[in-house]
């Protein structure tokens, strides 16, 4: 999949009315800090279903939109040739040909995967960068994924409500595990057939890196997540009270990382941290067009600060290679060798 053009009203600071085109392949949107690169990229996140970055849809009205409305329109090409808009004022609604449609169902028609600074932190970072990674494939693959994603999070809300009033939580435990055991099988569900997927694409080849790397998910699940989850609350039932928090489910989830036996974050240079992420956004890719059977759309915000020479060169192949339509943000154009086309943006 593609977008052919997009057309914006009244969207955060771009101007009362925008229309741009885009081409086939590698698309970069250069220009000074604060002059609307990231909320340019952010449009295309809304109009494949994923909603504003920050995920606060009123936000992204302009302040001066005549209507208090944002109105965001795109054609789009490829595997199905969609007309997709997107009104967003206090809510969002986004239509499909002229028809309502949901976030979950237009990303599986229109996918794309969208990668902030925060989440060239993959290694380093903390594991909710990579739990959101996770839930992003999930997302994608597992339509009723996000909706279950909030709910579990609502209880999660409620249990440490509970638990700060000093009341049991245990009204809260049976849905607790119901859901958050289906969500820890959904993940390593797909992750391992995001991995079994490229153990059986030999031509697939992320960036170069001096030894193999090795992802996993964290904790183990020998069998139902819902039975793990269950005497996981019970084991940490003392601890839970005390620290007023559920110390079990999703929410602790971690993607674990290593290289020869070691954690990737000790065992890896820098350049080699940056080189591995995009190594994992490649395989995303990979495996949502593989499931979806359409290629993805990636948006990457600041690519190429996080990279040196000769990763910028090497990423900026990989990405022009991969035949996918790539959307990357900057201050200067960070792959000069490699044909692009360019959208200057000024303040």
């Amino acid at each position: 999949m593609r977008f052919q053009s997009i057309a914006l009203r009244g969207y955060r600071n771009l101007g009362s009315v925008r229309r741009t085109d885009w081409g086939p392949g590698l698309n970069l949107i250069l220009g000074p800090n604060g002059a609307g690169k990231t909320n340019l990229l952010e449009s295309l996140n809304v109009l494949s279903g994923w909603g504003t970055f920050s995920g606060r849809v009123s936000s992204a009205v302009a302040w001066d939109s005549p209507d208090g409305r944002a109105l965001l329109a795109a054609r789009t090409s490829g595997e199905r040739d969609i007309e997709v808009s997107a009104l967003l004022s206090s809510r969002m609604t986004l239509k499909a040909d002229g028809e309502r449609i949901s976030g979950s169902d237009l990303r599986a028609r229109l996918p794309s995967l969208s990668f902030l600074p925060t989440d060239i932190d993959l290694i380093d970072g903390p594991s909710s960068v990579r739990r959101r990674f996770l839930d992003r494939l999930c997302a994608l693959c597992i339509p009723s994924y996000a909706r279950r994603l909030s709910e579990y999070r609502q209880l999660v809300r409620h249990r440490v409500a509970l638990l700060r009033q000093g009341r049991s939580p245990a009204r809260t435990t049976p849905p607790f595990v119901r859901l958050g055991g289906w969500i820890l099988e959904s993940r390593r569900r797909v992750l391992d057939r995001m991995l079994e997927g490229l153990r059986t694409e030999p031509d697939f080849s992320p960036l170069s890196l001096p030894f193999p790397f090795v992802l996993r998910a964290e904790p183990e699940i020998p069998g139902s997540g819902s039975d793990f989850l269950l005497a996981a609350l019970e084991a940490t039932a003392e601890r839970e009270a005390r620290a007023c928090r559920p110390l079990a489910g999703p929410h602790r989830d971690d993607l674990v990382v290593s290289c020869l036996g070691r954690p990737a974050s000790a065992a890896l240079s820098r350049g080699q941290k940056r080189r591995l992420v995009v190594s994992l956004i490649l395989m995303a890719g990979r495996f949502v067009g593989t499931y979806l059977r359409a290629r993805p759309v990636l948006l990457l915000d600041d690519l190429g600060a996080e990279l040196d020479a000769a990763g910028r060169r090497e990423a900026g192949s990989a990405l022009l290679g991969t035949g996918w339509q790539v959307f990357v943000t900057g201050t200067e154009n960070p792959f000069p060798e490699v044909p692009a086309q360019i959208y200057g943006l000024d303040r």
